[in-house]
């Protein structure tokens, strides 16, 4: 395993056997947390979504926003129209568009990037690498029944609705059962390649800007095409095959634009992370053909072999998983059975934990003796074949919008994402508007309902019992967040003891089955402890200040030749910061600063701000405080800043501005070491 997971591994060990030598509370479960260990920095991209409404997006804003899904990887944004594969007839269907003489301008496409773009969030656009996209913006579909005889259904029998439904359009099934083959794909597509989605990122550029969007994955479960695009591509695909489409169109976008950042080979799950397609789920013909190596170890050592042969051009910059919990009714459902709701909440266990055995056709098939351990097993595969890979996993889900133990098992699940160290993360699908998963996303992104976000680094949290009570804790500065999570059908009592102990009250927040989120008050710590009553099947946030961090020791300063460490007008480093925003800058290692340094001396520069404003550069982990630049709109304006670095050797920049959005230049001078 990475060494962090050994780190992280070896203080969850100590603590508890501290604890335990320590003797139990009278609680029903004990917390032991440890601010004082270095914080494990948490990506605030895990708390994304794909798709979801605009007003949703301007409300919540959300970090990342996926443009994914079936329909996307025969998606054509010349025409604005995409084919909707086996989950609808393999048809042709027109996104709505009040102007389509303008396209490809205006496009759905282009007002999802300017939508999320203005809620403050990064796209993650998905591009077509199945080589077909539809001929043009009319209504066309795959299994003519006039042409390739009756079948099993059609749209009209699936809708019951002759009154607009298609007779002719068949979902591709004989009635006999089988498949039709040897159909003509130009029924409804045309072939392409990398020049169509190279010049996609052209039309995007010259709306946006090169780094207007950063995010692009390579098109969507590629080892389902022979299922759900089978009209175009009936073969299943081989090692081979996924990484040569890999490598043509990653490279193509690369040299389009060098700062775009790659995510692949965005595949369904668990047999995909091992075998190829042509395999079926099992080591076969295809997999011994490549060293018997699983083929996502496989496929992050071609990504590394190339960049070895071209420079160090990186190709896959996120290893890109889907991950769907295999359970009967955990995921993409409404069961709230006891029977579904005790394993849904069990199974969060199949994201890191060495000894839980998937309570699925997983465990029963005996492969990896049924353990799923999804992030460290990754982790794991990126350390051996490519470091410096970071993990997406991009399409995720534990139950529908509104169950109560979905709404607990979506909130515990991103804090595993901080506490395992996922780069970005985003749920299959946005939540409803208003729904109880919408109040697990607001617990890291709005707690308080006026904008408070839980964010820093992840340090020791151990339970006693973590199938009663999961325990995570984030540390931002003097700020310490503790959630807890009580999967327990009964009311639990829980002790949490902080090393070196708080000294004022804590605020709670939280929601359970029969509530939604909102102020539970405050707490004080007693006898050393915080105690706590926690409701049957909830979710509490307890946010608490820690003293005051030892004082610096005496440094010395080196300068630096100026160097340029971000430009947000340059592809890579944008798009522009929007309004009430933040970044986060790393220094280690950039422009020759030293992970050892401790500040850093900057020229902070601001260009083509929309509104007057301010700019605030401060240690990321720490609170914002004074304002490093204050500027009007339209204006070019620099200062001089010596900044502390933070959790990660980083800063963190935030524009306060009513709106719009402000370009930002960061040039270091020299270090504090």
């Amino acid at each position: 395993m990475p060494r962090v997971s050994r780190t992280r591994n070896g203080l969850r060990a100590a603590l508890l056997a501290a604890l335990t030598a320590a003797g139990a509370s009278a609680a029903d479960v004990d917390v032991s947390v440890n601010p004082n260990a270095t914080p494990v920095p948490i990506s605030p991209l895990i708390y994304g979504v794909n798709f979801g409404d605009v007003a949703q997006a301007n409300r919540i804003r959300w970090p990342v926003r996926r443009w994914g899904g079936n329909a996307v990887t025969r998606y054509s944004w010349e025409h604005d129209i995409s084919n909707r594969a086996s989950d609808w007839f393999f048809y042709n269907i027109e996104n709505a568009n009040s102007n389509p003489g303008q396209l490809p301008n205006g496009s759905a496409s282009d007002h999802f990037i300017d939508e999320t773009r203005a809620a403050g969030g990064e796209v993650l656009l998905t591009v077509p690498t199945i080589g077909w996209t539809p001929i043009d913006r009319a209504r066309r579909w795959g299994f003519s029944v006039a042409k390739y005889g009756a079948q099993q259904q059609t749209e009209c029998t699936a809708t019951g609705n002759p009154s607009w439904c298609n007779p002719d359009a068949g979902n591709g099934v004989r009635t006999n059962g089988t498949d039709i083959t040897g159909n003509d794909p130009n029924d409804t597509s045309r072939p392409v390649g990398p020049p169509f989605v190279t010049s996609w990122m052209q039309h995007i550029a010259s709306r946006v800007g090169a780094s207007g969007v950063r995010f692009f994955a390579l098109d969507n479960e590629p080892f389902l095409w022979p299922y759900t695009h089978r009209d175009v591509h009936p073969t299943k695909p081989t090692y081979d095959e996924l990484w040569q489409r890999t490598r043509d169109y990653a490279a193509a976008m690369k040299a389009q634009n060098p700062g775009a950042q790659i995510f692949g080979p965005a595949d369904w799950g668990w047999c995909a992370y091992f075998f190829s397609a042509a395999d079926d789920c099992a080591p076969g013909a295809d997999r011994a053909a490549h060293g018997n190596l699983d083929f996502l170890d496989w496929y992050l050592l071609q990504a590394k072999q190339y960049a070895d042969t071209h420079a160090g051009l990186r190709l896959i910059d996120y290893l890109d998983i889907h991950y769907y919990p295999q359970g009967t009714n955990v995921a993409l459902s409404d069961d709230e059975s006891a029977a579904t709701q005790a394993l849904r909440l069990r199974s969060l266990k199949s994201l890191y934990d060495p000894a839980y055995v998937d309570e699925s056709w997983i465990g029963g098939a005996g492969w990896q003796g049924g353990i799923v351990r999804l992030i460290p097993r990754m982790k794991t595969w990126i350390a051996a074949r490519y470091p410096g890979t970071k993990l997406a996993i991009t399409e995720y889900n534990w139950g529908n919008d509104n169950g109560p133990s979905s709404a607990l098992a979506h909130a515990e699940a991103l804090a595993i994402f901080g506490r395992e160290g996922v780069d970005l993360a985003t749920r299959w699908v946005a939540p409803e508007n208003g729904s109880r998963v919408e109040d697990s996303f607001l617990l890291y992104l709005n707690y308080n309902g006026a904008g408070a976000k839980v964010q820093g680094g992840s340090v020791p949290a151990i339970s006693t019992s973590v199938d009663q009570v999961g325990s995570y804790a984030v540390r931002n500065g003097t700020t310490l967040y503790v959630l807890l999570f009580n999967k327990h059908t009964a009311a639990r009592t829980v002790a949490v003891n902080v090393a070196g102990g708080l000294t004022q009250a804590a605020s709670l927040y939280g929601f359970d089955s029969a509530n939604r989120l909102r102020s539970l008050g405050t707490v004080a710590p007693a006898g050393g402890l915080l105690n706590l009553a926690l409701g049957a099947r909830s979710a509490t946030l307890v946010v608490a200040t820690l003293g005051t961090p030892p004082a610096p020791v005496a440094t010395r300063f080196y300068s630096v030749t100026p160097c340029r460490v971000v430009d947000t007008r340059a592809a890579g480093s944008g798009p522009a910061l929007g309004a009430g925003l933040e970044r986060t800058v790393a220094f280690s290692g950039a422009c020759s600063v030293p992970s050892t340094a401790r500040a850093v001396s900057l020229n902070v520069t601001v260009t083509q701000p929309t509104t007057a404003g301010n700019l605030v550069v401060f240690p990321t982990g720490a609170a914002p405080s004074t304002s490093t630049l204050n500027y009007v709109g339209g204006q070019t304006r620099g200062n001089n800043a010596v900044v502390a670095l933070g959790i990660g050797a980083a800063v963190n920049v935030r524009s306060n501005q009513p709106t719009g959005s402000v370009h930002v230049i960061l040039d270091v001078n020299g270090y504090f070491q």
